[in-house]
């Protein structure tokens, strides 16, 4: 969305999350992202940024480089689905009791 006013931005990211129902993740490095960075989800910060834009986001990246986000999103996806199977362990396990 390069070339689109702040509010417009902040307006995308709205609309995606409350009538998609998407979750959002937002990158951004100036002051015009600051609105759509803490409207997101998750708002990502690269490492040269403005301060606006890095106490707005919820992650500063501080190597250059967008690769750090997918290696963030598959270590997470590896947890989630660790404490997902453990829930389901220690679920069954108290049922199995009663």
């Amino acid at each position: 969305f390069a070339q689109v006013l702040p509010k417009d931005k902040r307006e995308v990211v709205l609309v995606l999350r409350n009538v998609y129902n998407q979750v959002i993740g937002m990158t951004g490095d100036g002051v015009n992202d600051a609105p759509a960075l803490s409207a997101a989800q998750c708002g990502i910060a690269v490492d040269d940024a403005t301060d606006a834009a890095k106490n707005a986001a919820a992650i500063i990246l501080t190597s250059p480089g967008l690769s750090a986000i997918y290696s963030a999103v598959v270590e997470s996806r590896r947890i989630f689905k660790k404490l997902k199977a453990y829930v389901t362990y220690r679920f069954a396990a108290t049922i199995q009791i009663v």
